[in-house]
């Protein structure tokens, strides 16, 4: 057999046994559910399962703090993460119950990682090069 068709043939059966992710276009088991590069979901069930409905959100989140594509998606981390930080801020400062070291902690807890979310986003969207639209045409 020609060693150029061999090579091709391989090629042909690899791709046919591999899944694609939509995101990076990496090559994933066809049993995956998530990518291997990226960690985007691959499957439906990647949504329905418990704790894959988890890394699914995750993904999510990594992608609208790394990479906003949008000012609508740095508007809804503020909406999402705005509230939570401050009630972890009213948190901490709410002094005048009995369970205040508990609240304290909890209100330590989520206001950095709010406020984490919202920095990233919010730079991460400024810092992102603009894009021209007619460019594209």
């Amino acid at each position: 057999m020609n060693p150029a068709k061999t090579q091709t043939f391989k090629a042909s059966q690899w791709l046919e046994e591999s899944q694609l992710c939509v995101c990076c276009v990496s090559p994933n088991e066809t049993s995956a559910h998530f990518c291997s590069k990226c960690g985007a979901p691959l499957s439906s069930y990647a949504a329905t399962g418990p704790f894959e409905c988890l890394f699914a959100e995750g993904y999510v989140y990594r992608q609208a703090a790394q990479r906003p594509r949008s000012l609508i998606v740095v508007v809804g981390v503020w909406l999402i993460f705005g509230p939570l930080a401050l009630a972890g801020l009213i948190s901490v400062f709410a002094g005048n119950r009995v369970d205040a070291i508990s609240g304290a902690g909890v209100g330590l807890l989520i206001l950095p990682i709010s406020v984490a979310m919202i920095w990233k986003t919010t730079r991460n969207y400024l810092a992102r090069k603009p894009t021209n639209p007619k460019s594209d045409i």
